[in-house]
């Protein structure tokens, strides 16, 4: 009889941290060969909202089987976002060009 491997469960916070307690889910996908696009780690922006990015989409089906996740941290179609904590890791979608209103 084959039994499925148990889930690793991601505390909801870390004591002193906003981020470490998604580090185990940052591994993961970097394990698989997903790279950061741009810093290694996490960015804030004005209103201290953090942000992880990676290059490619994010293995969701990979990361639902692995971890056991708190209600405060959601696995959306292509993104993680924590609740709590108010950060995130998403994929990378550059820009396009500016919008203009010329006619």
């Amino acid at each position: 009889m084959v039994t499925a491997p148990q889930k690793e469960s991601i505390s909801p916070k870390f004591e002193g941290s906003r981020t470490a307690h998604l580090q185990p889910i940052i591994d993961f996908l970097k394990a698989h060969g997903n790279q950061p696009a741009g810093p290694d780690g996490f960015t804030f922006d004005r209103d201290g909202y953090g942000d992880y990015r990676f290059s490619d989409p994010l293995d969701m089906e990979g990361l639902k089987e692995r971890f056991e996740v708190p209600a405060t941290l959601l696995l959306n179609q292509n993104s993680v976002q924590d609740t709590r904590n108010f950060v995130g890791i998403n994929q990378h979608v550059p820009q396009g060009p500016p919008l203009t209103f010329d006619y």
